[in-house]
This record gives C-alpha cells, sequence and structure tokens, in this order.
C-alpha cells in the first residue's frame, strides 16, 4: 500500500467520509473531463490534504480512484485502538498518540478517543481483544492496602 495518511487523519470516521468524499470527487472530475470543463473542484480540507500528502492532482480521475480504493483497504484492515483517558485530550497529545501509533504499529493504525473522568488519570487501551488498563483508578484498586500510606494518613 503505498497510502500516506495525514496525521490529523486518525479515526474510522474521518476515514469512512474521506472515502465518500474521494468517490464524490471521482465523479465530480469524470463529468468535468466529459464537459471538458476547468472549473475548480470544491474539497474540504481534510480531502484536500490526502490528496496533497499522496501527490494526486483533483483532476487526476485514476490516481482518485486508485486512492480511494487504497483508503477502503486501509479502513477495513488497518488495526484501530480505542483510547479511554480521564479528559479529552487536545490535539497536540492526539498527534503525539497518532505519531507514536503510526511509528510503532503500524503506518495506517487508526485511534478513537474518549474520556471518562473516574480514571483520574493514565489510560485504558483496547486493541482488538487486548484491553491494557494503565489508569490510576487501577493502580489504586490493586494497591488498596498501600492507601493510607500513600496518603500520609
Amino acid at each position: 500500500m503505498n497510502l500516506v495518511l495525514p496525521i490529523d487523519t486518525y479515526s474510522p470516521d474521518q476515514l469512512s467520509g474521506l472515502v465518500l468524499e474521494l468517490q464524490d470527487l471521482g465523479s465530480a472530475a469524470r463529468n468535468n473531463a466529459a464537459r471538458k470543463s476547468t472549473e475548480p473542484l470544491e474539497l474540504s480540507p481534510d480531502l484536500s490534504l490526502l490528496l496533497r500528502e499522496n501527490n494526486i492532482a483533483d483532476n487526476d480521475i485514476a490516481a482518485i480512484e486508485a486512492l480511494s480504493k487504497e483508503v477502503q483497504t486501509a479502513l477495513e484492515k488497518a488495526p484501530t485502538v480505542h483510547i479511554l483517558l480521564a479528559a479529552m485530550p487536545g490535539r497536540a497529545m492526539k498527534r503525539q498518540f497518532v505519531t507514536w501509533f503510526r511509528t510503532e504499529v503500524s503506518p495506517f493504525a487508526l485511534l478513537t478517543f474518549a474520556a471518562r473522568s473516574d480514571l483520574g488519570g493514565g489510560a485504558i487501551i483496547q486493541t482488538g481483544s487486548h484491553l491494557y488498563d494503565l489508569s490510576f483508578r487501577r493502580g489504586i484498586i490493586d494497591n488498596k492496602a498501600r492507601l493510607t500510606e500513600i496518603a500520609g494518613v
């Protein structure tokens, strides 16, 4: 797969949206070619970035269709990681997670983020049937005997 996913395109929902946009763009490009029109096509910022990252012109019908198939394949086969944090991460933190997972796990790793305030901190990470509970809550539950020592009581 030659697909390059932009750092800000990280969730399965975003990829699904891009598949639909690519299909619409292919249709619009074919229509423009049939009418010999040079009318510029409207692109969402995400689609524009995806095309730029993959060096594809918005009127290259064959490349757009190939990219659409690659994005669909990535959506179906890429590993998806669900990250549960105590608070929703900002854009910079999401980028750090995405960069790490795409470097260490797969260049097509997809991530979803959710928040649950009872974690206290840390994270719960789930991929497939594997669940990694790295939350403060789990640490406290596992060390109830040391709770008074930690609290200084």
